[in-house]
């Protein structure tokens, strides 16, 4: 019985729902008209102060300095892109070369100073970028 009861009370509901989508009320379209107003307002904002043109950067005078110095000079491109390590598995890091266990680095690519060193196996010791700074890596060479 209480299933019942349910279930009509639930299609009443639902009834009534579609009922009141259905029945959109309609109010016939009205036009109205704005008269013009005219204002007397700057298209930008001033601001006092002088700008200088630095090789095409914008710097601000003393008073209103937008930056203290250029963002990237000229020289601070890079030359020769680092390359990147791709770990394929648990890798160990040392302080040095030859040198004490510092920690391990799950299987990821990172990034490389730049500075290689042979090592007497045949392999590689490679400088690369750490949580706890720069750190070694032995890399086999096959």
């Amino acid at each position: 019985m209480k299933k019942i009861v349910s279930i009509a009370a639930a299609l009443t509901l639902m009834g009534s729902m579609a009922a009141a989508a259905g029945a959109e009320a309609t109010t016939p379209a009205t036009t109205t008209t704005t008269p013009a107003v005219e204002v007397n307002k700057p298209a930008v904002d001033t601001v006092e102060g002088t700008v200088e043109t630095v090789t095409g950067a914008t710097y601000g005078t003393d008073d209103n300095k937008i930056f203290d110095e250029p963002v990237v000079k000229a020289g601070d491109e890079v030359l020769v892109p680092t390359m990147l390590l791709n770990l394929l598995e648990r890798t160990w890091f040392y302080d040095a070369p030859n040198g004490k266990t510092i920690g391990a680095l799950s299987s990821q690519v990172i990034d490389t100073t730049g500075e290689v060193v042979d090592g007497f196996d045949g392999g590689q010791w490679v400088q690369v970028y750490t949580w706890k700074g720069k750190a070694w890596i032995h890399v086999a060479i096959k």
